[in-house]
């Protein structure tokens, strides 16, 4: 799903790996985060809530398993955050 996914997406998109050590900074310095909960044990997924909280950071969840329509969803919600700043 990173693989089909990631060319999808502009700009600075970071990924955390399932099998990897959590880094909180990676929350720390994002815009929003975007979660594919299906893709994440519990306890993973309640350390990326946990720090999107403590760093008070949107949280997004993708709706479909498809990579495409997931990175629709990323550029729909990235385009009415665009007219709500306007």
């Amino acid at each position: 799903w990173v693989k089909a996914i990631r060319p999808m997406l502009e700009g600075n998109v970071r990924f955390i790996d399932k099998d990897l050590h959590f880094d909180a900074s990676i929350i720390r310095h994002a815009d929003v985060i975007w979660i594919q909960a299906n893709a994440l044990s519990h306890k993973q997924y309640y350390r990326i809530i946990d720090a999107a909280r403590q760093f008070h950071k949107p949280v997004r969840y993708f709706t479909y398993a498809s990579a495409w329509k997931g990175a629709a969803q990323v550029m729909e919600n990235d385009q009415k955050n665009q007219r709500a700043g306007a």
